[in-house]
């Protein structure tokens, strides 16, 4: 599939509108399927790859090296820098695969562990400095790890407010686009401290957020930003997929209303990536896979998304059930929280 570009500012960068993120990558325990899902999003069309140094414990960023190398031209990448794993996390990371297939042959043992690691370890993950010289030591082994001479975006990851050497920084954004190390720049993380980290700035080319139906983040975000969104399905999901099989009554008024059964996950899936497709239609809404039908279906809600001819007044009655039906709860979580 050929997919079109859009324009990530004044850059020169021309991204596909659907980005692969490589987050959630080493959820598969096997290296060849790991291959496998990056070649299924490039056979789909997807051309942008999101990835960080922490990501995989350190594994991501040669992983994804290796598959872009004879591609380069081809696609364009994004990585960050601000969080890195610790030598003892990437010493774990080659201990994956066999923990990982533990957990999925004994749930009780993968249960247990995740309630005892709800936040990320201090043993596996350490800030690496929002200033000149993190950044530069970052990036040159982001470099080295991607097997590339340059990165399309280079994002500061998850930066707090005060934590930031803003003035330092932009003269290193500017110093390293001119080198031609980087081809832009930007600010990757939750909306309210990214909000808050970028008024530090004169400004800001590119800001990757989340933002799925619920956390709408777009809409309070900076302007004259370019917006990468993330997390547009995997926390909404369940919440609807939950409430649409609440019983058959909902169930049967939902697919009547939309056309479609949102009690099956994927077609779920594929509203929540339309949706944000449409929310962010001059950005870039990265997803994740660890199957092939996952890839599969975030092609098909793209290709549904960008037809021409294709009837999208399902999205509107969707977003209109999702508001009615389900927007209190939302709002009272997040309070709570």
């Amino acid at each position: 599939m050929s997919l079109p570009r859009n324009d990530l500012g004044s850059s020169g960068i021309r991204a596909t509108p659907l980005g692969f993120g490589c987050a959630t990558l080493f959820r598969t325990s096997d290296s060849a399927q790991r291959a496998r899902l990056l070649h299924a999003a490039y056979d789909a069309g997807i051309r942008h790859f999101d990835v960080a140094p922490m990501y995989g414990l350190g594994r991501a960023e040669p992983e994804l090296g290796s598959f872009t190398r004879v591609r380069r031209s081809e696609v364009t990448i994004a990585t960050k820098f601000g969080i890195r794993p610790t030598l003892a996390a990437r010493g774990l990371s080659y201990a994956q695969r066999p923990v990982r297939s533990m957990f999925e042959s004994r749930p009780a043992i993968r249960d247990q562990a995740r309630a005892h690691a709800a936040t990320p370890s201090r043993l596996l993950y350490e800030q690496s400095g929002y200033d000149a010289r993190g950044a530069r030591r970052s990036l040159h082994r982001s470099l080295r790890a991607l097997k590339t001479d340059y990165v399309d975006l280079l994002l500061l990851h998850d930066p707090l407010p005060g934590s930031v050497r803003s003035d330092e920084l932009s003269s290193f954004f500017e110093d390293a686009r001119a080198a031609g190390l980087i081809r832009s720049w930007g600010l990757a993380g939750a909306a309210e401290t990214t909000g808050e980290v970028a008024q530090s700035f004169p400004r800001i080319p590119v800001l990757q957020l989340p933002g799925d139906i619920f956390r709408q983040s777009l809409r309070c975000a900076p302007a004259g930003s370019v917006f990468i969104t993330f997390g547009v399905i995997s926390r909404a999901l369940g919440r609807i997929v939950q409430h649409v099989r609440a019983d058959e009554s909902t169930r049967s008024r939902w697919a009547k209303i939309i056309g479609a059964d949102c009690g099956d996950p994927d077609i779920a899936s594929s509203f929540l990536l339309r949706f944000a497709l449409q929310a962010n239609s001059s950005g870039v809404v990265l997803f994740g896979a660890t199957q092939l039908s996952h890839v599969r279906t975030a092609a098909a809600a793209l290709e549904k998304q960008l037809s021409p001819v294709a009837d999208k007044s399902d999205i509107g009655s969707f977003l209109s059930l999702v508001n009615t039906e389900l927007r209190g709860d939302a709002t009272a979580e997040r309070r709570g929280a």
